[in-house]
């Protein structure tokens, strides 16, 4: 092979790496945030985003709804595709997706392994399937009038 044609087979590999290397990379580029990242910041607004918290309130229609908390903040967040085996109320999930301003509109829908699987006092009466009900007010009280341990505390 001649000097020339080693030059353009090199070129053309070198911009075919190139291509997926920037294909593959796209996906990956979008922000991981939580629900306090996009309620106090408005420029994630219309960003597609990984949105991580713990999935609170799932609901399996047609299309998967839930809430992602943190410590501060919930957002909704709908899904149209198949439940994963592991989703469950109290698991720290990862939700990729467009953010329109109040909501995310998931087109990717992931599990954190091992994270929310089974929170301390799981089996105590201010959890339910693994989740957390109420709201934790500054005294670290609950909704429901009791004192719990809160699940972001470690």
């Amino acid at each position: 092979m001649n000097r020339k044609a080693k030059l353009l087979v090199g070129g053309v590999g070198i911009v075919v790496l190139l291509s997926v290397l920037a294909v593959t990379t796209m996906g990956s580029a979008a922000e991981y945030v939580e629900p306090t990242d996009l309620a106090e910041d408005e420029a994630y607004e219309g960003q597609y985003v990984q949105l991580e918290g713990l999935a609170l309130d799932v609901e399996d229609d047609e299309v998967i709804s839930f809430e992602v908390v943190d410590e501060n903040h919930s957002v909704s967040v709908t899904y149209d595709g198949e439940m994963p085996e592991t989703m469950s109320d109290g698991r720290f999930v990862v939700a990729e997706g467009q953010f329109d301003g109040d909501a995310v509109d998931a087109d990717d829908l992931s599990v954190r392994a091992h994270e929310g699987e089974h929170p301390d006092g799981a089996e105590d009466e201010e959890y339910e399937d693994g989740g957390y009900e109420g709201e934790e007010y500054e005294d670290g009280s609950y909704g429901d009038g009791s004192e719990h341990e809160s699940p972001f505390e470690s």
